[in-house]
């Protein structure tokens, strides 16, 4: 009887180890890369999950909005020398760009001010059903680019997080939405 209980035990154990792998996202976490991460606020949410074998960061935003969507990390002030990534879905094709913040309220394209395009675009969709862009994308922790922000994994940092009005399908317009946090990476 025992052994019965415990065969059964075993085989219940190998099948959900089994069965639980099936359906995986194959754009997940690498294995023994760890688990994503996720801080949310207002219906804005950054997951994160840094890649050690690679030495970068891959992250994903999703915001209430169909225009463009955006993060930016280690401001000094509102955003000024914040390493901003933002980013649209428009007709099918998405659109990010790494940008740099000149001032507190402006920003321009790294390439502009004689650096690199740093972002490696994974990924994005829109929903005008349920009026929702994300975007997901992957930077290196230092790209040695002067307008990029060295990021050290368990470090604190402030994040600026913003959205655009619908249907504003640029890297311009004004913001509807912004918030800024501070916590751990």
């Amino acid at each position: 009887m025992k052994l019965l209980k415990k065969s059964i035990i075993f085989t219940a154990l190998l099948a959900t180890v089994v069965l639980g792998s099936c359906g995986d996202d194959p754009t997940g976490p690498t294995e023994g890369e760890g688990d994503w991460l996720e801080y949310t606020v207002d219906d804005f949410t950054f997951e994160w999950l840094v890649e050690d074998s690679s030495n970068t960061i891959r992250v994903k935003i999703t915001a209430p909005s169909t225009g463009w969507v955006a993060v930016g990390f280690d401001p000094t002030l509102v955003m000024n020398e914040a390493n901003l990534i933002i980013g649209y879905v428009s007709g099918g094709s998405v659109n990010i760009r790494d940008d740099f913040g000149t001032g507190q309220f402006s920003h321009d394209a790294d390439t502009n001010l004689g650096g690199t395009n740093d972002v490696e675009t994974i990924s994005g969709s829109e929903s005008g059903t349920n009026v929702e862009t994300t975007l997901e994308f992957r930077i290196p922790l230092d790209s040695g680019d002067q307008y990029d922000k060295a990021l050290v994994d368990g470090n604190t940092y402030t994040f600026i997080f913003a959205y655009g009005n619908n249907d504003a399908d640029d890297y311009t317009s004004a913001h509807a939405w912004a918030e800024s946090a501070s916590f751990e990476l």
